[in-house]
């Protein structure tokens, strides 16, 4: 049974740095909404869509590659914000029509730990704008106790979150 591990979080919470260092650890597929769905298939929003119209639309190819990678039989860890439980809701119904199992992975990071995230990566990555990440703050909608998620703090330690993913796939 493939295996979605679903990263979730603020920009900056650590997502894609836990991301990859699982897809290093447990050799898993990496597939990140930042490097390789928006930046192909933003252009291919219909002209003149709102900015939710060509999120949803993005979002909409995204399931499909993850259902195609799944059908396959190929595990795979999703890095994205998924600030929304609706978005999470349809990325689980995707896992579950592709029979894998889900494990959403949430970065509980404080705000103030994201900005001085920002202030240090500010001359070295893509700076999120701030009307933008206040924007991101105020849509995020923790995940609820039915969502199972795993929630990892700033100051994770790697082999206890790989041991806590590694006690939800055997049902502990």
């Amino acid at each position: 049974m493939p295996v979605l591990i679903a990263m979730c979080g603020l920009p900056f919470a650590g997502k894609s740095v836990l991301a990859g260092a699982l897809s290093r650890e447990l050799r898993i597929r990496l597939l990140s909404y930042d490097f390789e769905i928006y930046p192909v298939y933003s252009r291919r929003a219909p002209a003149g869509s709102s900015m939710a119209a060509e999120h949803d639309f993005i979002q909409d190819i995204a399931r499909r590659e993850i259902g195609a990678i799944l059908t396959s039989g190929e595990s795979l860890i999703y890095d994205d914000l998924l600030l929304a439980r609706e978005e999470r809701r349809k990325l689980a119904a995707v896992a579950k029509a592709h029979w894998a199992e889900l494990v959403l992975v949430y970065l509980d990071t404080p705000v103030s730990v994201i900005d001085e995230r920002r202030a240090a990566n500010a001359q070295t990555r893509i700076s999120i704008p701030e009307a933008k990440m206040r924007q991101d703050i105020s849509l995020l909608e923790p995940p609820q106790e039915a969502e199972r998620a795993i929630y990892v703090s700033p100051d994770y330690v790697l082999p206890e979150v790989l041991a806590r993913i590694s006690a939800r796939l055997s049902g502990r």
